[in-house]
């Protein structure tokens, strides 16, 4: 990838262009429509659990004056506080601050852990020798530059912390340290977005390694001891009922898992919701191969990941645009696998590996742009749940097609091991 820098030049400027409008656009927000962000319902979280409001913290009841209150004189409806309760904790100290200061700060906190889980990436992936460093810069800026980063960015949202769980999990897994890096997902994805997580852990089944599984009971486990610790046994059953009860308050169309595709075709009814649980089944079954293809191969992780992570935002019965920023750290990490299988070229061209892994990421943005205009309407309805299955089909191609890469094998020294190997 040395012979070529003009492409990752251009493709660079172009997103620093990009990102230089979403900062823009961010400056723009006034107080009205911070009332209408997301950030406000993490705020009522906070505030309410800073006033002593354990055992009735999910009640709608509770929940609604407070927001009420926040955002008057406007009268949009209430945007109910539905993330867990170690969500609540993390985010009290921001409720110290007035909203509008509290969601400028927090929008900026969420980017810095974005930035800092792009660049953990680029740090840990395994680039062919003589890659020029510019090429790696290209594959964070195209990665912070997606969509997901300007709505992420706008509504202040919770995203990222799962993404840098994902990137601190991959470099667990190549360390050989499967339990940790295990626990962390887990954990990361339960702060705030569970069910983002869902091919994730389909792909730690598939895998089958015990100290996996183990890690993952653990983190699992951490959070729900924290959580009762914080809100007690009846705050724990709320947040379990207002989060089956949440299922059905959304319009299926709008969203960017392969969800929305399905409310664009069936609406919002049973049929709907059917029909999106065979779809989730799908994805999870595919991610479980992935695991397994792991299991007989360390040298797949890379590009096996990368698809877990596409499959579990397609799975997810609840995703927005700004939830593909949780798929940033996998760019990095597609774009360095792809550039190991062109390592015999001479030179970076827009056919190359590197440029379908790209191509698919500024596809999915594209789809994601287009469905944010239209709501959903341009047929075939929502364009982004499409995209993101091309993207894992491509993943899992290149999971299936992967030979033994030089330098990979070390994987099986650090403990990630095959098939035959003991846990």
């Amino acid at each position: 990838m040395s012979g070529s820098l003009r492409p990752a030049r251009l493709i660079t400027a172009i997103a620093a262009a990009l990102l230089i409008a979403y900062a823009v656009i961010w400056t723009q927000v006034s107080s009205f429509d911070v009332g209408r962000s997301d950030f406000t319902a993490f705020y009522v979280g906070g505030t309410l659990l800073r006033e002593g409001h354990t055992g009735d913290l999910y009640s709608q009841a509770v929940q609604q004056p407070l927001h009420d209150a926040l955002i008057a004189p406007d009268r949009e409806g209430n945007l109910p506080f539905v993330n867990t309760p170690v969500a609540a904790a993390l985010v009290l100290p921001a409720t110290f601050l007035p909203l509008d200061v509290a969601y400028r700060a927090w929008s900026v906190l969420e980017l810095a852990i974005l930035v800092l889980a792009i660049v953990l990436a680029i740090r840990s992936v395994e680039w062919p020798a003589g890659t020029a460093r510019i090429w790696q810069v290209t594959a964070g800026a195209v990665a912070l530059a997606g969509v997901g980063t300007w709505t992420m960015f706008v509504q202040a949202q919770w995203t990222p912390v799962l993404a840098l769980g994902l990137v601190l999990a991959y470099r667990s897994w190549k360390g050989g340290h499967l339990a940790t890096g295990a626990a962390v997902l887990i954990m990361s994805a339960g702060i705030a977005k569970p069910h983002l997580a869902l091919g994730l852990l389909a792909f730690l089944l598939g895998w089958r390694e015990r100290r996996l599984i183990i890690g993952a009971i653990a983190g699992a486990a951490g959070l729900a001891l924290a959580s009762i610790a914080l809100v007690g046994p009846g705050g724990v059953a709320g947040f379990i009922g207002i989060l089956a009860s949440s299922t059905t308050r959304w319009e299926l169309a709008t969203m960017v898992s392969f969800i929305g595709v399905v409310g664009s075709l069936f609406g919002n009814g049973l049929a709907a919701h059917v029909v999106g649980l065979l779809a989730s089944l799908l994805a999870c079954a595919a991610a479980v191969w992935l695991g397994t293809a792991v299991r007989r191969d360390p040298s797949r992780l890379d590009t096996a990941l990368v698809g877990a992570a596409v499959l579990s935002l397609v799975a997810s019965p609840h995703a927005y645009p700004d939830d593909l920023v949780m798929l940033a750290p996998a760019l990095v990490i597609g774009v360095a696998a792809a550039a190991r299988r062109a390592a015999s070229s001479a030179t970076m061209t827009f056919t190359s590996p590197v440029a379908i892994v790209l191509g698919a990421w500024v596809l999915i943005a594209a789809a994601a742009c287009v469905d944010l205009v239209d709501a959903a309407t341009f047929p075939p309805g929502q364009l982004a749940g499409w995209a993101l299955a091309m993207a894992a089909a491509l993943a899992c191609v290149a999971t299936g097609q992967n030979r033994q890469l030089a330098g990979v094998p070390s994987l099986r020294v650090a403990g990630l091991g095959g098939a035959g190997t003991r846990s």
